[in-house]
């Protein structure tokens, strides 16, 4: 028996028993992949925090507040599932 074959079986027979086996490659690369989201994410709230500033010396009214709160709380839960997801790949190891 060759060791794909092996390795499908007990992935199957895992599955079966409601087990969920995923790489550590994968897993590694979904952590990069949420930590880089969550910098995109600040960028663009430094963005639209710069926006804001000039806007407030054009004395025009800043229109980005409500955008800086949301994506502030969207980076923050972004963060929280990439430590939650290191949690779990550090207990499979």
């Amino acid at each position: 028996m060759s060791d794909d074959v092996f390795i499908n079986q007990v992935m199957d027979r895992l599955k079966d028993k409601g087990f969920l086996m995923i790489t550590d490659d994968f897993i590694d690369q979904l952590i990069i992949t949420l930590h880089a989201n969550v910098s995109a994410i600040n960028s663009l709230i430094e963005i639209v925090e710069v926006e804001n500033q000039l806007l407030a010396l054009r004395r025009e009214l800043p229109t980005g507040s409500r955008q800086v709160d949301s994506l502030k709380e969207l980076s923050t839960r972004i963060a929280e599932i990439a430590f939650n997801v290191e949690g779990v790949r550090d207990e499979q190891r």
